[in-house]
Protein backbone atom coordinates (compact mmCIF):
# COMPACT_ATOMS: atom_id res chain seq x y z
CA UNK A 1 0.00 0.00 0.00
CA UNK A 2 1.54 3.26 -0.63
CA UNK A 3 1.87 5.83 1.08
CA UNK A 4 -0.59 8.46 -0.32
CA UNK A 5 -2.83 5.30 0.33
CA UNK A 6 -2.46 5.09 3.94
CA UNK A 7 -2.85 8.90 4.23
CA UNK A 8 -5.90 8.84 3.32
CA UNK A 9 -7.44 5.97 4.98
CA UNK A 10 -7.62 5.62 8.89
CA UNK A 11 -5.79 2.17 9.38
CA UNK A 12 -7.47 0.92 12.96
CA UNK A 13 -7.86 -2.66 14.45
CA UNK A 14 -11.39 -3.54 15.07
CA UNK A 15 -10.25 -4.16 18.48
CA UNK A 16 -9.60 -0.67 18.91
CA UNK A 17 -12.29 0.75 17.08
CA UNK A 18 -14.56 -0.55 19.26
CA UNK A 19 -12.71 0.26 22.04
CA UNK A 20 -12.97 4.15 20.63
CA UNK A 21 -16.74 3.45 19.53
CA UNK A 22 -17.66 2.74 23.39
CA UNK A 23 -15.47 5.79 24.94
CA UNK A 24 -17.25 8.33 22.32
CA UNK A 25 -21.06 7.00 23.89
CA UNK A 26 -19.58 7.40 27.35
CA UNK A 27 -18.50 10.82 26.93
CA UNK A 28 -21.84 11.87 24.74
CA UNK A 29 -23.72 10.55 27.97
CA UNK A 30 -21.32 12.11 30.34
CA UNK A 31 -21.69 15.58 28.03
CA UNK A 32 -25.78 14.96 28.53
CA UNK A 33 -25.86 14.62 32.26
CA UNK A 34 -23.25 17.98 32.53
CA UNK A 35 -25.72 20.10 29.87
CA UNK A 36 -28.61 19.41 32.26
CA UNK A 37 -27.51 19.71 35.52
CA UNK A 38 -27.99 23.57 35.64
CA UNK A 39 -31.56 23.15 35.35
CA UNK A 40 -31.71 21.11 38.63
CA UNK A 41 -32.40 22.17 42.21
CA UNK A 42 -33.29 21.06 45.20
CA UNK A 43 -33.81 17.30 46.48
CA UNK A 44 -33.45 15.38 42.84
CA UNK A 45 -34.15 11.80 41.32
CA UNK A 46 -31.93 10.36 38.94
CA UNK A 47 -34.34 8.22 37.58
CA UNK A 48 -32.23 4.45 35.71
CA UNK A 49 -29.27 6.23 37.24
CA UNK A 50 -26.50 3.03 36.19
CA UNK A 51 -23.38 3.45 37.69
CA UNK A 52 -23.79 6.61 39.18
CA UNK A 53 -21.59 9.10 37.30
CA UNK A 54 -24.50 10.86 36.28
CA UNK A 55 -26.01 11.67 39.45
CA UNK A 56 -22.15 12.63 40.52
CA UNK A 57 -22.41 15.14 38.17
CA UNK A 58 -25.62 16.33 39.27
CA UNK A 59 -24.53 16.82 42.96
CA UNK A 60 -21.84 19.24 41.71
CA UNK A 61 -24.46 21.83 41.38
CA UNK A 62 -24.50 24.19 44.54
CA UNK A 63 -28.26 24.49 43.98
CA UNK A 64 -28.92 20.90 44.28
CA UNK A 65 -29.42 19.48 47.94
CA UNK A 66 -29.20 15.92 47.55
CA UNK A 67 -29.33 13.54 44.63
CA UNK A 68 -30.62 10.40 44.78
CA UNK A 69 -30.03 7.81 42.35
CA UNK A 70 -32.40 4.88 41.91
CA UNK A 71 -31.77 1.35 39.58
CA UNK A 72 -33.93 -1.80 39.51
CA UNK A 73 -30.00 -3.28 39.14
CA UNK A 74 -28.21 -4.41 42.01
CA UNK A 75 -24.53 -4.82 40.29
CA UNK A 76 -24.78 -0.88 39.23
CA UNK A 77 -26.04 0.06 42.34
CA UNK A 78 -23.30 -1.87 43.91
CA UNK A 79 -21.11 0.34 41.79
CA UNK A 80 -22.40 3.36 42.46
CA UNK A 81 -22.45 3.23 46.04
CA UNK A 82 -18.57 2.08 45.71
CA UNK A 83 -17.16 4.69 43.36
CA UNK A 84 -19.38 7.86 43.82
CA UNK A 85 -21.55 7.47 47.09
CA UNK A 86 -21.00 11.13 48.73
CA UNK A 87 -23.18 12.73 51.46
CA UNK A 88 -24.92 14.71 48.50
CA UNK A 89 -25.39 11.82 46.30
CA UNK A 90 -27.28 8.36 47.26
CA UNK A 91 -28.24 5.69 45.71
CA UNK A 92 -30.77 2.95 46.47
CA UNK A 93 -31.81 -0.51 44.52
CA UNK A 94 -35.65 0.22 44.17
CA UNK A 95 -38.64 -0.68 41.77
CA UNK A 96 -39.08 3.29 40.77
CA UNK A 97 -43.02 2.51 41.51
CA UNK A 98 -42.09 2.13 45.04
CA UNK A 99 -41.07 5.20 45.22
CA UNK A 100 -43.25 7.65 47.07
CA UNK A 101 -41.44 10.58 48.36
CA UNK A 102 -41.20 14.51 47.95
CA UNK A 103 -38.50 15.41 45.20
CA UNK A 104 -38.21 18.78 43.35
CA UNK A 105 -36.47 17.61 40.24
CA UNK A 106 -36.63 14.39 38.05
CA UNK A 107 -33.87 13.31 35.83
CA UNK A 108 -34.93 10.93 33.11
CA UNK A 109 -32.11 10.64 30.65
CA UNK A 110 -32.86 7.80 27.65
CA UNK A 111 -34.81 5.75 30.14
CA UNK A 112 -38.73 6.18 29.11
CA UNK A 113 -37.90 4.22 25.91
CA UNK A 114 -37.22 1.34 27.64
CA UNK A 115 -40.62 1.00 29.33
CA UNK A 116 -43.92 -0.79 27.96
CA UNK A 117 -45.60 1.32 30.26
CA UNK A 118 -45.35 5.16 29.33
CA UNK A 119 -46.89 6.40 31.81
CA UNK A 120 -44.25 5.91 34.31
CA UNK A 121 -42.99 9.05 34.22
CA UNK A 122 -45.96 11.53 34.63
CA UNK A 123 -47.03 8.66 37.65
CA UNK A 124 -44.30 9.32 39.27
CA UNK A 125 -44.00 12.81 39.11
CA UNK A 126 -47.12 13.20 40.15
CA UNK A 127 -46.54 10.66 43.29
CA UNK A 128 -43.70 12.23 44.67
CA UNK A 129 -44.80 16.09 43.83
CA UNK A 130 -42.05 16.82 41.53
CA UNK A 131 -42.28 20.34 39.82
CA UNK A 132 -39.59 20.23 37.73
CA UNK A 133 -38.87 17.77 35.43
CA UNK A 134 -35.34 16.82 32.36
CA UNK A 135 -36.71 14.18 29.95
CA UNK A 136 -34.43 13.31 27.53
CA UNK A 137 -35.16 10.12 24.42
CA UNK A 138 -33.76 9.36 21.38
CA UNK A 139 -34.99 11.44 18.51
CA UNK A 140 -34.80 8.94 15.59
CA UNK A 141 -36.28 5.73 15.25
CA UNK A 142 -34.18 3.06 17.57
CA UNK A 143 -36.20 0.61 17.78
CA UNK A 144 -35.15 -1.78 14.95
CA UNK A 145 -31.59 -1.80 16.06
CA UNK A 146 -31.94 -1.65 19.91
CA UNK A 147 -33.26 -4.47 21.51
CA UNK A 148 -33.87 -2.85 24.66
CA UNK A 149 -36.03 0.07 23.40
CA UNK A 150 -39.47 -0.63 22.98
CA UNK A 151 -40.78 2.97 21.85
CA UNK A 152 -39.80 5.42 19.45
CA UNK A 153 -40.92 8.93 20.52
CA UNK A 154 -41.74 12.61 18.91
CA UNK A 155 -41.52 15.48 20.96
CA UNK A 156 -45.56 15.66 20.63
CA UNK A 157 -45.50 12.18 22.13
CA UNK A 158 -43.92 13.24 25.42
CA UNK A 159 -45.95 17.14 25.57
CA UNK A 160 -48.91 14.85 25.56
CA UNK A 161 -47.84 12.67 27.94
CA UNK A 162 -46.84 15.18 30.47
CA UNK A 163 -50.09 17.64 30.29
CA UNK A 164 -49.92 18.19 33.53
CA UNK A 165 -46.85 20.34 32.95
CA UNK A 166 -45.21 22.92 30.76
CA UNK A 167 -42.02 22.91 28.84
CA UNK A 168 -40.17 25.32 28.82
CA UNK A 169 -37.15 24.78 27.61
CA UNK A 170 -36.31 21.66 25.01
CA UNK A 171 -32.61 21.26 22.69
CA UNK A 172 -30.90 18.06 20.90
CA UNK A 173 -27.82 16.92 21.36
CA UNK A 174 -26.35 14.74 18.63
CA UNK A 175 -30.06 12.01 18.13
CA UNK A 176 -31.21 12.76 21.36
CA UNK A 177 -34.09 15.24 22.59
CA UNK A 178 -33.96 16.78 25.69
CA UNK A 179 -37.67 18.38 27.10
CA UNK A 180 -37.76 20.47 30.39
CA UNK A 181 -40.80 21.05 32.20
CA UNK A 182 -42.37 22.19 35.28
CA UNK A 183 -45.58 21.69 36.52
CA UNK A 184 -48.72 23.70 34.94
CA UNK A 185 -50.41 26.56 37.31
CA UNK A 186 -53.43 24.78 39.12
CA UNK A 187 -55.77 27.36 37.67
CA UNK A 188 -54.55 27.64 33.95
CA UNK A 189 -56.77 26.80 30.98
CA UNK A 190 -55.99 23.27 29.50
CA UNK A 191 -55.81 24.62 26.17
CA UNK A 192 -53.03 27.49 27.40
CA UNK A 193 -50.16 25.01 26.79
CA UNK A 194 -51.51 22.41 24.65
CA UNK A 195 -48.39 22.31 22.12
CA UNK A 196 -44.43 23.22 22.11
CA UNK A 197 -45.37 25.94 19.64
CA UNK A 198 -47.20 28.38 22.22
CA UNK A 199 -44.08 28.63 23.67
CA UNK A 200 -42.05 30.40 21.31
Amino acid sequence: MSEQTVLERILITREKFLKVETEIRFHEHLRRYAAIRRFCYGKVLDFASGCGYGSSLLSVNPDVEQVIGIDKDAEAINWADNEYKTNKAQFRCQDIEEVCEKFDTLVSLEAIEHFDDVSLIPRLAERCEIDNLVISYPNKKSTHFNQYHVHDFTVQDILALMCNYVCYHYFTMGDVQFLLFTRKPAKAPAHLYKNLIDLK
